[in-house]
C-alpha cells in the first residue's frame, strides 16, 4: 500500500509548525513528567562524574563523536558534572541485538529502524511509549536514500528510473544480511509504488533494479570499498549524508551525489535504555542527552555532517548544502516497518521472491 507523499516544501512547514507548538522551540520532550530526568535535580549528585554508553547506526562515528563532545560541555555547564561516553556504531538490528543479549549495556540508543527499538521493548528494557517522547516521532535528525555516481556523472543518472536502465551496473549492499540496508531497498519499493499505485509494477521495478546490481554486498562497508576503492560500478544506493561526507572528504573529486526528485527519508531514532539508565544510576544524563539532540546546537552539528537537520531555522542556514527533493517517509507513505520487514524481508517475502532467488 501507498500513501500519502511529503514533499520537501510540507515537511519544512511540519518543522515550523512543530517548533511553534513547543513553547522553547528546543525539541523538549512533548511530555516532560517529573521522571524524565531532563532537569537537574537537588538531589543529584553532580560532583561524582558520570559514564554513558551509546549506540548508533553505521556511519555515524564522526557525527556521534562532534555530538558527544558537545554534549559533555553541555552537560558541565548545566550541571557542573563530568561525562564521559563510550559510543558503539554498528548495523541497527546488530546493535538491538547486542543490547537484548546483554552484551552491550547502552544507556540510550540512535537507531537506524524503529522495530529493533521495539525489540529492546519486547524485552523490557525501554518503557511503551518511547517514540512519543519526543517530537519528530523522536527522530532527531534525517538523511535520505541517494545515489553516488562517477565524477562528472557520465551515465547521467538523475532519477530512481535510471537505475533499472539496461547497462547500469548499480553497488548496493544486501538488506537480508545487513539490515540498514532495507532503506535502500524500500526506497526503490516506494518510489515505484508512488509513481505507478500498482504492487506489481513496483516489483518489476525492483527486480529490474537490483537485477542490475551483479553482487549483493554484506554491508555498507564492503560497497563502500567497492565502489569507491575499487572503482567498481556506475552508480552505489546509499544515503545523502554517507555520499556527502566522501565528496568533501576521502573521495573528494572520485564522486558525485545524486538526490532523487523523489526518495525515502532515512530516519535515525534515539531512546533512552530505560532499565539499563536506571541500572547504571545515569538516568539523568541520559535523558539530558536525548533532550542535546533536539537543542540549536546539536541540530547544527548534525547539518555540519551532512545530516539533514530537523528545525527550520538551521535548515535554512544549510539549505544550499541539500537539495530540494520530495521525500517519502517509511510511516506516512507506507505502512511501516513492522508490515515492509514482514512482506518485504521475511523468508519467503517479496525480496527472496524478486532478488534472492539464486544470489
Amino acid at each position: 500500500m501507498f500513501k500519502k507523499k511529503t514533499t520537501a516544501a510540507a515537511t519544512l512547514l511540519a518543522f515550523s509548525l512543530a517548533l511553534a507548538a513547543c513553547a522553547s522551540g528546543d525539541g523538549k520532550p512533548m511530555d516532560a513528567s517529573a521522571d524524565d530526568g531532563a532537569s537537574p535535580s537537588a538531589s543529584s549528585d553532580y560532583a561524582k562524574p558520570i559514564a554513558l554508553t551509546g549506540a548508533s547506526p553505521d556511519g555515524t562515528a564522526p557525527l556521534f563523536q562532534a555530538l558527544n563532545d558537545g554534549f559533555v560541555s553541555f552537560w558541565k555547564e548545566k550541571t557542573g558534572q563530568s561525562v564521559t561516553i563510550d559510543q558503539t556504531t554498528g548495523a541497527s538490528d546488530r546493535q538491538e541485538a547486542a543490547i537484548n543479549d546483554g552484551k552491550l549495556q547502552a544507556d540510550l540508543v540512535t537507531l537506524g529502524i524503529g522495530t529493533d527499538i521495539d525489540a529492546i521493548q519486547a524485552k523490557g528494557l525501554i518503557g511503551e511509549g518511547w517514540q512519543q517522547r519526543y517530537d519528530y516521532n523522536s527522530s532527531p535528525f534525517f538523511t535520505t536514500v541517494a545515489f553516488a555516481v562517477r565524477s562528472g556523472n557520465p551515465k547521467g543518472i538523475k532519477t530512481w528510473d535510471d537505475l533499472a536502465k539496461p547497462g547500469v551496473k548499480v553497488v548496493v549492499a544486501d538488506p537480508k544480511s545487513y539490515g540498514d540496508a532495507r532503506w535502500f531497498y524500500v526506497g526503490a519499493w516506494a518510489h515505484a509504488l508512488g509513481k505507478d499505485g500498482d504492487e506489481n509494477a513496483a516489483k518489476a521495478f525492483v527486480g529490474a533494479v537490483y537485477k542490475n546490481a551483479p553482487r549483493l554486498e554484506a554491508d555498507e562497508a564492503a560497497a563502500r570499498a567497492r565502489f569507491v576503492d575499487r572503482a567498481d560500478g556506475d552508480v552505489w544506493i546509499t544515503t545523502e549524508a554517507e555520499a556527502l561526507a566522501l565528496a568533501n572528504g576521502d573521495a573528494k573529486g572520485k564522486l558525485d551525489v545524486v538526490v532523487p526528485p523523489t526518495t525515502l527519508a532515512v530516519e535515525p531514532i534515539v531512546s533512552v535504555v530505560d532499565r539499563n539508565a536506571d541500572a547504571h544510576g545515569t538516568r539523568e544524563a541520559a535523558n539530558g542527552y536525548a533532550d542535546y539532540l533536539f537543542t540549536e546546537q546539536a541540530q547544527k552539528i548534525a547539518a555540519q555532517h551532512f545530516y539533514r537537520p530537523r528545525f527550520a531555522s538551521v535548515a535554512e542556514q544549510f539549505a544550499s548544502r541539500f537539495p530540494e527533493t520530495t521525500l517519502l517517509t517509511v510511516d506516512d507513505s507506507l505502512d511501516g516497518w513492522e508490515d515492509l520487514n514482514a512482506r518485504q524481508f521475511a523468508d519467503g517475502g517479496n525480496f527472496d521472491q524478486l532478488v534472492g532467488a539464486g544470489r
